[in-house]
Formats: structure tokens, sequence, C-alpha cells
């Protein structure tokens, strides 16, 4: 069987990540086939779909941040809600919805804390209360978020600065009926290693897979269990090998491969993608198959519609005097080997940022920051492209988002 696999590239080393990449989507019943326009429920039972960006400052000053709302009409077409945003915590960098398309949370870096909404009846988000918690762990520190499949538990990965600093931790919380966070009996777990992406959950919910390094060179995968109580226990063995410059781990939707993304592997500044099968009793053993993404490409994460029908890679190109992406198609056959398609690419609209599916749809984040061109304007632009048959991307709109630096993403299927 032959599968599809694109590659989003951006500008730069900068690096987002979007909580789960598996969950980016909050699905209802699994993907549907479009969203009810202007934020309400459609006929024919047509589920209401909104997509939330969170922004932060673009000159990086300590200062709140934004979340802002769209709907997503049953043509996949992209509008903002009456309601442009709502208020974030200090620099908003990861944000994520729960499987039943009721609530969203914001990890915010600037003041170690998550906030936490409601999704309401027009699809504007509604603080709950109270309005955010406290990340346990590390601190001074970027974080990711991630939540697993019954959406039961929430995780947030805290990642020191730079590697001088501690090792990386995880937070770990459950989310209780109405929405709010709660830590779990053991709040945190301090690891021995950095960690690089947002904890990567299987479709089970039975375990889960963190890119990082050690001190010394070269890359690694934490690999864990998930008890019953939500807490995290590490697998024998904890980490398995990777190539250096681990930047994330995606699962397939079979829930037997996951791919380990690296940047920067070899003296050309090569990206690359390597898929582990994944054993019975979760452990990882890589399949030999390796695919380069090309030089001085900075692979950033994968996502999935789901569905058989495609997968999905993020990348930022290095370099600081451009700031456009672009979205590369690869075929991936059984054996998880690539094959680059016809066309290559389709270009994104500015820096590559996020990306999420819903359906036949692929929705990109890009931001004017990313690059840091001089002159351009803050905010930036949600690309949408279809899925065609045998999954060909067609580019088909481009919404410019106004807020400052555009930093996360996540859609919504409402119930």
């Amino acid at each position: 069987m032959i599968n599809r696999l694109f590659i989003g590239r951006g500008r730069t080393g900068f690096r987002i990540a979007m909580g789960t990449v598996l969950s980016s989507v909050a699905a209802c019943g699994g993907a549907g086939s479009g969203a009810a326009g202007s934020g309400a429920a459609g006929g024919g039972g047509q589920p209401a779909v909104y997509a939330y960006v969170a922004s932060a400052d673009v000159d990086n000053r300590a200062v709140p941040g934004a979340v802002y709302q769209y709907s997503i009409g049953s043509d996949g077409s992209v509008a903002p809600l009456s309601v442009a945003s709502v208020p974030a915590g200090v620099t908003p960098k990861a944000v994520v919805s729960d499987p039943s398309g009721r609530y969203v949370y914001v990890a915010n870096d600037g003041d170690a804390t998550i906030s936490q909404y409601a999704v309401g009846a027009d699809g504007g988000l509604v603080a709950l209360s109270p309005a955010v918690v406290r990340i346990a762990g590390l601190q001074n520190a970027g974080y990711t978020v991630s939540i697993e499949p019954s959406g039961k538990f929430l995780y947030v990965v805290g990642s020191p600065r730079d590697l001088a600093g501690p090792s990386a931790t995880i937070a770990q919380y459950s989310i209780q009926s109405d929405g709010t966070l709660a830590s779990l009996a053991q709040a945190y777990l301090n690891l021995s290693v950095y960690a690089s992406g947002s904890l990567a959950i299987d479709s089970s919910g039975r375990y889960a897979y963190l890119a990082g390094a050690a001190s010394a060179a070269g890359g690694l995968v934490s690999q864990f269990s998930i008890n019953s109580d939500g807490t995290l226990a590490a697998l024998t063995p904890a980490t398995i090998a990777a190539m250096q410059g681990t930047v994330a781990v995606t699962i397939a939707p079979s829930g037997q491969t996951a791919y380990v993304i690296s940047m920067c592997v070899d003296t050309a500044c090569n990206g690359q993608i390597e898929p582990y099968t994944i054993g019975a009793n979760g452990i990882l053993t890589p399949s030999g198959v390796v695919t380069l993404v090309g030089s001085h490409v900075n692979p950033v994460e994968m996502v999935t519609d789901g569905s058989v029908s495609g997968v999905y890679v993020l990348a930022n190109a290095m370099g600081v005097d451009t700031n456009a992406g672009a979205v590369y198609q690869y075929e991936v056959d059984s054996a998880g080997a690539l094959a680059a398609d016809t066309p290559a690419s389709l270009p994104v609209a500015s820096g590559a940022v996020a990306e999420s599916t819903y359906g036949s749809n692929l929705y990109a984040l890009s931001a004017n920051a990313v690059g840091f061109v001089s002159g351009q304007p803050p905010g930036g632009h949600i690309d949408h492209y279809l899925i065609g048959s045998g999954g060909l991307l067609t580019a088909v709109s481009t919404t410019t988002v106004t807020g400052s630096l555009l930093t996360s993403m996540t859609i919504v299927v409402a119930h």
C-alpha cells in the first residue's frame, strides 16, 4: 500500500511545538468531511469546527499573549470569529484541545502557567475557574503540551532553554469533569535527559515517547508506559538510541510505527526521518529505513489526518534572510521508504510554524516573524490545502492572522 507523506518547510531553526502531534485535531467520532460555518452546528448533523492560534510578543517581551479564534466552514474556509481573540498568559507557546472538543489548554512559557478554557456555543473560548494553573517541575523552560486519547490526562514537557541548565521534566495532570486540571499524586517526573518536542502518545493510550538527547553526542527517544492513574513509568530500556538532533516523535495511524525526526544529521546538515516499529510491549525498534529531508532543512513535527490518506511533516529551512515556506510531498510504501512526488512542493505564505488536518483539509500556520526578515509586519497566515484523491495537495486559500508572534495552532471539532 502507498500512503502520502508531506513535508512542510519554513525558515530558520525556530521550532514550535503544538502539543501532541496526533492530538492537534480533536476528533468527534473520527475525522469529518466538513464543518459548519460561522461557528454553529451546521445542517445535516455537521459538527462545528474551530481553529485557535496562540500568539506571543514578537519582541520576546514578558507580556501576556492571546489566542486568536476562527471558524472553519463546511467548505474548509477559515474566518475569524466576531470576538477575534481572548487573552492568554505570558508568552503562550503551545496549544492543545481535548478529544471531546470541549476544552482548550495553552502552555505559557513566560509565567509557567497553563491557561484553561471551555469552548463556548459560538466557538469563543471562555476562561475556566481558575483561569490558570501552575506548571509543576521545571520553571524557566520551554513547554509543550499533550493529551492522551481518552481525554483524561494532560502532560506538559518542560525543556531547559539551554544544555547548561537542568534536564527536562514532565508535569502530569488529570482533566476533571469541568475541564479544569489537577496535578496527579506524582505531580511531575524529573528526567535524566534533555527533551525536544511534545510527548507523543499512541492511539491506545498505553505508551508515550519523547525525543531528546543526553549530555553526550547523539540523540535518543525516552519510552514510557501510561498507568491507569495517568502517571508515566519508564519502560525497560528507558531510552533507545536515535540520530543526533532529534526533534520530535510521531505515531503513525496504524499505531505500529513511530517516526523519529532529526535535524542536521551530517556535514551537509540534512534533516532526517526514521521509522521505528512499536512492539507489543511498547519498545521501539529501528526499521533501518532512513529518509533525508534535505540540506539545511530542520524538520519540526509530523501530523496525520488519522486515516491512511496522508501523513504530514513540518520543517524549517535554516537561514535568516527569507521566511517563505513550502509543503513537500512524498509517497510512503509499506516498509516506510519515501519517494518524492509530483509536484515536489507547494508554497506556504510565510515562515512555517504548525499544521493540522481535518477531513480532507490541511491547514498550515505560518508567521511573518519566523526568519526575522526586516520590514515584515507581525502576524502571519493560515494556508488551506485540499487533500485530493491519491493524497496530493491543492492550495485553496490563505487567511491573514493579525496576531504578533504566532506560535501554535489546534483545530477543534466541537460537540
